[in-house]
């Protein structure tokens, strides 16, 4: 079977920087970094590498600190930490949620200084290389990831996904000067060639807005289009989600964007591992003008002849080899690294099993010899041999992997849970079939992936994960599972898994289904809300919680729902708190339809559990079959059935939206 892999065409290439210096050496008060200029790609990473060689900086989400590698010792030199203590469990055993998680960084042009993004935090953290601690911190937004240097080192751009905004920062002054807003999610940044344009990409639509760095004023937006079925559910096609990275192809005119189609055409049975998602990477003219879609295929279709001969899932990271002509692919949820040619399109070599888990990025020497692998999940750095002699680089592992922290103060339960959840790797457990589907193909950064999918029980939103599943009730729209355990038929039919209805009580397959609960209900945590308005909140909390209006009515409690309410073991048999909202699509193709749940009891098809509103903000399209693109439009759906929502005005809807938007 041959990869689904997709390309389409963009152009400009990458902007490296220049020079050396002598490699730092470590001191009593820290590190002497030296004005040492940096190796860095244009464009947002978790890794950075001094131009020299001999010292890699790395992000660490789970333990709110940035590791600092000593490459000529292999060994880690110092751990940066970022908050004010390690994370832990809460005080009750309940949830692990750092306080920063640092999800991105990037060094100054003259090697002295790292930025990092605090996803928690809310902040851009300052690190002097020289004294090995964080000297600054800037509050720029909610959720900050996406993060570049200008090349002059002045400033300091960072993207905040849950405000929808790109804000450059005073690099000297450390105080924002810049801030626009460019619509849902905003992700990775980077730079065009020349510098004329900062690029961001949109995380859940297709999208990729370019900038004016210097005013931040939006020049245009280039679109990446859905791809239509193409006869056969396994070519490759859907809509276009998770645009993790982008990076500009030295010397050929082109950015390439890394993302998944999520073939939300497919209706259950047919639905399967094959049909579910497929990796991409997508092309665009200097210009912003897409160019095409480039697709591989299985080698049991009739006709067609795929460009890949190896499947791979959740790509997460681009690379490109110094002259341009080889991509090099981190493929997170099948955990390899795949090479492409970038002439042909065409896979030039795969490199897999690797030693670790969980790789999310990936950075190359200035000779495009040696290549660094962040892996997340443990905690360590994988370094891999370019071997360029017979022309095309063939990949190999170059020793152990260098340990980069201290001790792991992630709990190894949900540290397990957390490879189970993000793992596509097939060759290790039977969560999924030929490295196709994790649950984070779908539950992408542990929420949503924005789509829809035909579910036998009918139109279902993928729902978020984040903030876990205790004290929310039943589970599944129509309350037909209770445990995350219960999830079991969803990794048999979209990922390709061998669980069964046995498999919670199985010795060996239970085990992995409790990490996995362990790790959603403790270890991902609820999203920051986006910045809002203390005014228009408190307002709409009023409304919210008014009997007139009547909310509170169902969505009650600290999770804002009423579910399982009478039942506190959840039973499946009953008592039920289940809603006709008026949402119930009866009509058209795919209607919802009377079903059973999990253990057989027949349920309603438009009786609906109530969902919880923590993080909601982050969760849109709204409604079981995502038929409400914004809060707004959720209210005015199911007006009438709760309350007096129709009496309210244009600004009380205004308040209320900005309250749930707090949640």
């Amino acid at each position: 079977m041959r990869a689904w892999f997709i390309f389409t065409v963009l152009g400009l290439a990458v902007a490296g920087c220049s020079g050396s210096s002598p490699q730092p050496e470590p001191n009593d008060g820290g590190l002497d970094a030296g004005p040492a200029p940096l190796v860095q790609a244009a464009h947002t990473s978790t890794l950075a590498l001094g131009a020299d060689g001999g010292w890699l900086y790395v992000v660490n989400p789970d333990s709110d600190s940035i590791s600092v590698v000593d490459l000529s010792a292999r060994a880690l030199a110092q751990e940066i930490p970022l908050g004010a203590e390690r994370p832990a469990l809460d005080a009750d055993g309940g949830s692990y949620t750092p306080a920063v998680m640092p999800r991105a960084l990037a060094l100054s042009p003259d090697g002295r200084t790292l930025y990092a993004t605090g996803e928690r935090s809310g902040k851009l953290h300052v690190i002097d290389l020289a004294s090995g601690v964080v000297t600054g911190s800037v509050a720029v937004g909610s959720e900050p990831f996406g993060l570049v240097v200008s090349p002059d080192g002045a400033s300091v751009f960072v993207a905040c996904a849950q405000d929808g905004t790109v804000v450059r920062v005073d690099a000297l002054a450390l105080q924002v000067t810049a801030r626009t807003a460019v619509g849902s999610k905003p992700w990775a940044l980077g730079f065009s060639p020349d510098g004329a344009q900062l690029l961001a990409t949109h995380l859940l639509d297709g999208s990729v807005t370019a900038l004016e760095p210097e005013s931040l004023a939006v020049q245009g937006t280039w679109s990446i289009p859905d791809v239509a079925p193409r006869g056969d559910k396994r070519l490759a096609h859907g809509q276009v989600r998770g645009l993790y990275d982008l990076a500009a192809r030295p010397g050929a005119g082109e950015v390439w964007v890394a993302h998944a189609l999520l073939g939300t055409d497919t209706p259950q049975p047919a639905l399967d591992f094959e049909s579910t998602a497929f990796p991409s990477l997508s092309l665009f003219h200097a210009d912003g003008t897409f160019e095409q879609t480039l697709s591989t295929d299985a080698q049991d279709v009739p006709g067609i002849d795929g460009a890949f001969t190896d499947v791979v899932s959740g790509p997460r990271a681009l690379a490109f080899t110094p002259d341009g002509a080889f991509a090099l692919v981190v493929d997170m949820d099948s955990e390899d690294v795949l090479v492409v040619d970038a002439e042909r399109h065409v896979e030039s070599s795969l490199l897999r099993p690797l030693p670790g888990h969980m790789p999310e990025g990936l950075v190359l020497s200035a000779d495009g010899k040696t290549a660094y692998l962040d892996e997340r999940n443990t905690g360590d750095v994988a370094v891999i041999d370019v071997d360029r002699s017979s022309g095309a680089p063939r990949l190999s592992l170059d020793g152990p992997p260098i340990a980069r922290l201290a001790s792991d103060p992630m709990p190894p339960q949900l540290r397990f849970g957390q490879h189970l959840f993000y793992s596509a790797n097939s060759g290790e457990f039977p969560l999924t079939q030929n490295h196709w589907i994790a649950c984070a193909t779908c539950h992408m950064e542990g929420r949503s992936d924005a789509v829809t999918w035909r579910f036998g029980q009918g139109p279902r939103d993928t729902p978020s994960n984040a903030g876990g599943m205790r004290g929310t009730g039943f589970l599944f729209r129509t309350a037909d599972r209770s445990v995350v355990q219960d999830y079991w038929p969803t990794i048999d039919t979209e990922q390709g898994g061998h669980f069964g209805a046995a498999s919670p009580n199985d010795p060996v397959l239970g085990p992995l289904l409790d990490a996995i609960a362990a790790y959603v209900n403790q270890a991902i945590p609820l999203p920051v809300p986006p910045t809002t308005d203390p005014a228009k909140v408190a307002r709409g909390q009023v409304l919210f919680q008014s009997a007139a209006v009547g909310c509170a009515t169902c969505h009650s409690g600290p999770r804002f729902t009423d579910s399982g309410a009478g039942n506190p073991a959840l039973d499946l048999t009953g008592p039920l708190t289940l809603y006709d909202v008026g949402t119930c699509v009866s009509t058209g193709a795919f209607p919802d339809v009377a079903h059973e749940d999990i253990q057989g009891h027949p349920r309603q098809a438009c009786l609906f559990d109530t969902p919880s509103l923590n993080g909601i903000a982050d969760s849109a399209p709204y409604l079981h079959d995502g038929s409400a693109a914004t809060l707004r439009d959720s209210l005015l759906q199911t007006r009438g059935t709760m309350g007096d929502i129709s009496a309210l005005s244009d600004d009380d809807l205004d308040d209320l939206v900005e309250y749930l938007r707090s949640l």
